[in-house]
């Protein structure tokens, strides 16, 4: 069998036909990529880079260009459109690339890979990340063109969208948007492709009439594509009744860059925030705050009854993973009652790595004159909504966020707890525990529990910082917390109250973290309350504040905690209880001696009728609960290989009809009414083995002719008897057509044996004798 001539670009027709497929064979690949960008500037980039491979490759296939030539083109390709399709930023205008443009492009070739997987998607056109997708594509677009036009194999031609589509869900999202979608409209094309090649190579060796070849190239198509209807069905019901495991992309193995266990926790040093020196330093003015709310810091849920952190042991805990965000968060997919909020914050004496903000980020854009580099360097945690950057933020930086923000209850006894899980932390003090058994009955329902302690908090807790005549120690260990819940009165400051209240609403069954950040007035308040509010009138007046700003300053520095109830939302509590006067402090308790018990007289001898009436009545049969157990492993272990069974059935459920497809037509072939068809059926019988193992059988050539193709002596013999049979004027004698299918079945064998198993059962379930008939239906001519 002779290798097929390449198709070559000299005919408009063909190639169009030829393009087209490809062409729809790359733009299914790159489906992937699109939750990775979600920006138009994506498809102009993967438009342009498969035009210009496309192009590239009908070029060199009409003009029968080296191989080298075909590289220079598209390494001059990747330099000319590189910059306005890949890094539009550095170009002039979006068109006229820039040297700089160009220097971010090669670098781009090595660098935006690992870049890629380590920053938060989308990214949209960000600095030089355009360059994977368009790369790939300019790359395989050129190379399944040239294979498809210029290679004796064009079927090959697939393989190159293939890597593309491979790379894109390896580089691409953890969740699986668009994963069933690209994996149909993949194989959809790949199918046609294949058809259309298969459909060349069979008009390139067979010639006949030109109806029955149209008919033949349709039984192809229509088998295809039922071929491909079943196996979307079966794919598409197994993603449904199956469930999804979670993708192993690169994205989800790669640690990123920024380590919050580095920094210090944002709940160390909290009472520096509130020294004389400093406590009335401006750190941020904000716009856009609602009344009363709160600028949030960070939010921490790890602790190991020392102090409190953002992110687990070595970061290993989903919040501790930060990653960049160079364009925007999608929170669509946010549960519970959302508002969106936007706010412009420009930071004064604030200095350090975690960027204050409100609810969930959607998007962040710096300003200022580091604004470039702070941008570069801003990570953001999904998992408890914190942003942070690299170098701490300084006097005269400003951004502007977008966030969404739940909407707080009405009441915290509506509440019940999510479904979350945070980090262990170490089980709470005793005493902390009987304050909250005492607070919060532990017959009530959560939510009445969790109002019922912050309640217990804002009654019995009193605010001190230990700066003046009430002493107060600082930190937040298990000691602390210990000595919070004992003594009377309790005198504590946010950091202690926060993380009690987070690891009682923990105990309560709610997920709890702690959250540090600025909430207005608290300076005031606690200035007022120490006697220092006439003394401040007489101070230098602070600068006044702009219409529309809040102002935090240093003294405005608090924590708190938040809760999740059942629709995932994350909602702010406030157990800290308002600032007021100290009581004194009461003296311990004493302690109370128990008096020792008088001596019980001794019980009375028992008598045999009551030990027969104390007698436990005989309790009547019980299920066996080892056979139940059985039953139920026995009915869970049919369940799965139902399960595998039903999978595998629709996997194979396409071959099997192809392969009792065969079995039918040779029965009815077998089972013919007449000696003579018989005859002629068992000869298409051999023809369309034949056929199927490879060789090229034409349908209008002769069964001589047939023969001759497959090879040997034996082939001619039953060719010279089947038309003996069928045209001698007094027909075939009586048991010729049990001969034939003697012989037929013994040749069938003879092509099998020489041959492996997988090419047995490749011949098996080929459609080369079902849906082009590798013989017409009467066979072969005599």
């Amino acid at each position: 069998m002779t290798a097929r001539v390449p198709a070559g670009a000299r005919r408009f027709g063909p190639t169009l036909v030829t393009v087209v497929l490809v062409v729809a064979m790359l733009a299914a690949a790159m489906l992937p990529w699109w939750p990775v960008y979600e920006s138009p500037a994506f498809l102009v980039a993967a438009a342009i880079a498969i035009a210009a491979g496309v192009a590239i490759g009908v070029i060199g296939a009409r003009f029968r260009l080296a191989s080298w030539i075909i590289v220079l083109s598209v390494f001059a390709a990747y330099l000319v459109l590189g910059v306005p399709a890949a890094v539009p930023g550095a170009a002039i205008g979006g068109i006229l690339p820039t040297p700089s443009g160009i220097v971010e492009l090669l670098a781009g070739a090595a660098l935006s890979w690992k870049q890629l997987v380590t920053i938060s998607v989308p990214v949209g056109s960000y600095q030089a990340l355009l360059v994977p997708p368009f790369l790939l594509g300019l790359v395989t677009s050129t190379a399944a063109i040239s294979i498809a036009l210029r290679s004796r194999r064009p079927a090959a031609a697939a393989l190159p969208p293939a890597v593309l589509l491979i790379a894109g869900i390896a580089l691409g999202v953890v969740h699986s948007a668009l994963a069933v979608e690209a994996g149909i409209a993949f194989l959809i094309t790949a199918v046609a492709w294949l058809v259309r090649v298969a459909i060349a190579d069979r008009r390139a060796i067979t010639s006949g009439r030109r109806v029955e070849a149209v008919l033949t190239d349709a039984r192809r198509v229509l088998g295809a594509s039922a071929l491909v209807a079943i196996a979307v069905v079966g794919a598409t019901a197994a993603s449904v009744a199956l469930p999804v495991p979670p993708r192993n992309v690169v994205r989800a193995e790669l640690q990123p860059p920024f380590e919050p266990r580095r920094h210090d926790s944002p709940l160390a040093g909290f009472r520096a925030a509130f020294d004389e020196d400093v406590a009335d330093d401006v750190m941020l003015d904000v716009r856009g705050l609602r009344e009363g709310a709160g600028l949030r810091m960070a939010a921490l849920d790890s602790y190991d009854g020392i102090v409190f952190t953002v992110g687990g042991a070595e970061s290993a805990s989903a919040s501790g993973r930060f990653t960049r965000v160079p364009y925007r968060l999608d929170q669509s997919g946010v549960s519970g009652d959302t508002e969106p909020l936007a706010i412009e914050v420009e930071v004064e004496g604030y200095a350090d790595v975690w960027v204050p903000g409100v609810g969930r980020l959607e998007r962040m854009t710096f300003g200022g004159p580091r604004a470039e580099v702070l941008t570069e360097s801003f990570f953001y945690n999904e998992v408890t909504s914190t942003g942070a950057v690299q170098r701490p933020l300084q006097s005269g930086d400003r951004y502007a966020a977008s966030s969404v923000v739940p909407v707080a209850p009405e009441e915290l006894a509506e509440l019940s707890p999510g479904s979350s899980v945070l980090p262990a932390v170490p089980e709470m003090p005793e005493k902390l525990a009987q304050l909250l058994d005492e607070w919060a009955p532990s017959s009530d329902e959560p939510g009445v529990r969790l109002q019922a302690m912050i309640e217990g908090f804002h009654e019995n807790g009193y605010v001190s910082h230990g700066l003046g005549e009430v002493p107060s120690r600082s930190g937040h260990s298990l000691d602390r917390l210990a000595d919070l819940a004992t003594e009377r009165p309790m005198v504590g400051d946010g950091e202690q109250y926060a993380v009690a209240a987070a690891l009682m609403a923990r105990r309560i069954g709610f997920p709890a973290r702690v959250v540090v950040g600025y909430l207005p007035g608290g300076a005031e308040e606690a200035a007022s309350v120490a006697g220092e509010a006439e003394q401040g009138e007489s101070d230098v007046e602070s600068d006044p504040v702009p219409d529309g700003v809040t102002r935090f300053v240093s003294g405005d520095k608090q924590a708190w905690i938040e809760v999740q109830r059942a629709d995932g939302a994350w909602i702010a509590v406030d157990p800290n209880p308002n600032p007021r006067p100290i009581p004194e402090r009461e003296p311990d308790q004493p302690t109370i001696v128990s008096r020792p018990q008088s001596a019980l007289p001794p019980p009375a001898e028992r008598t045999p009728v009551d030990d027969l009436a104390n007698e436990p009545e005989t309790p009547p049969d019980e299920p066996d609960d080892s056979a139940d157990a059985w039953v139920q492993t026995l009915l869970a272990v049919l369940g799965v290989s139902g399960i595998v069974l039903g999978v595998l059935a629709v996997i194979a459920s396409p071959f099997l009809a192809i392969i009792v497809a065969k079995v039918r037509r040779r029965r009815l072939r077998r089972k013919a009414p007449s000696a003579v068809e018989r005859i002629e059926g068992g000869w298409q019988e051999f023809a369309d083995s034949a056929a199927d193992y490879g060789y090229p059988i034409r349908p209008m050539s002769t069964r001589a002719e047939q023969a001759a193709t497959v090879g040997g002596l034996a082939p001619l013999v039953l060719a010279s008897v089947v038309d003996r049979a069928v045209f001698a004027p007094d027909g075939p004698a009586e048991g010729d057509d049990l001969l034939v299918w003697d012989s037929v079945d013994e040749l069938q064998e003879r092509l099998g044996a020489p041959r492996s198993l997988r090419e047995r059962l490749r011949a098996a379930v080929s459609l080369t004798s079902l849906g082009g008939y590798a013989v017409t239906r009467r066979g072969g001519r005599p």
